[in-house]
C-alpha cells in the first residue's frame, strides 16, 4: 500500500522571523539571524489520517546587552529615597553593575541594588538612593557585560525642593541620620498637643 503524502508546516509561536526564512521539507532556513528570531519553533506533520504531530525547537540567540534607561533624570529632595532604574536586554545573561564617579555601588546603608530576570531575556535593575544626602547628587551608570560586548545607560540624579512621590509617600525624613518619623506620627503629636491646650484652657476657663 503506498502511503499518503505529508503535509509539514514549520510555526513559530507568535512571530514571524525578522530576517527572513525558508523551508523545504523538514528543514527550515533562517537567513540573518537576529536576536528577534529566538523563541520556539514548531514541526507540525499530517498526512490526513490521524490527528497529526508536531515537535518544537527552541531557538536560543546570543547578542550583546542592549540598555535602555525610562527616565534619564529624576530628582528628589534631601533626606528622601529615591529609585534609579535600566532595562536590559541580553544573551547569555548579563553582569550588571551601577557606578558613580567611577567606583561601582553596592548595597549598604545609602544604596540597596534589585534586579528582577522577566522574559525573553529581559532584566529589570534598580538602584535606590536611601535617604539622599547633597553627595549622592549626580550622574550614575548603568553597565551590563557578557561574553559579546558591553553597554551603558546613564542617569542624572538632581536635588528638588518638593519629595517626589513615588518613593517618597507618606514618608518625611528629619536630620542627617537614619531615622525617619511617618507623616501620619507627626500630625498625631501635633492633634495631642492641641488637644491638650484646648483642655487646658476649658480647665482654666472653669
Amino acid at each position: 500500500m503506498k502511503s499518503l503524502p505529508e503535509d509539514i508546516r514549520l510555526v513559530r509561536e507568535r512571530r514571524g522571523c525578522s530576517g527572513g526564512a525558508t523551508y523545504s521539507g523538514n528543514v527550515l532556513n533562517i537567513h540573518s539571524v537576529h536576536k528577534e528570531d529566538r523563541g520556539t519553533y514548531y514541526c507540525v506533520a499530517d498526512n490526513g489520517v490521524s490527528r497529526g504531530d508536531r515537535r518544537n525547537v527552541n531557538l536560543e540567540v546570543e547578542f550583546a546587552p542592549v540598555v535602555t534607561v525610562p527616565r534619564p533624570r529624576v530628582e528628589q529632595a534631601l533626606q528622601y529615597d529615591m529609585d534609579l532604574e535600566c532595562h536590559i536586554e541580553a544573551y547569555p545573561p548579563p553582569a550588571i553593575r551601577w557606578l558613580k564617579d567611577s567606583v561601582q555601588l553596592s548595597s549598604n546603608q545609602h544604596y540597596q541594588l534589585s534586579q528582577f530576570a522577566t522574559a525573553d531575556e529581559f532584566t529589570d535593575s534598580t538602584l535606590r538612593v536611601i535617604t539622599a544626602e547633597k553627595r549622592q547628587y549626580g550622574e550614575y551608570i548603568c553597565q551590563a557585560t557578557n561574553k559579546l560586548g558591553d553597554a551603558e545607560g546613564r542617569v542624572e540624579f538632581t536635588e528638588s525642593v518638593i519629595p517626589v512621590c513615588p518613593p517618597a509617600c507618606g514618608q518625611a525624613r528629619y536630620g542627617g541620620g537614619a531615622s525617619a518619623i511617618s507623616v501620619s506620627s507627626v500630625l498625631m503629636a501635633v492633634a495631642t498637643v492641641l488637644t491638650m491646650v484646648a483642655i487646658a484652657q476649658y480647665v482654666k476657663r472653669a
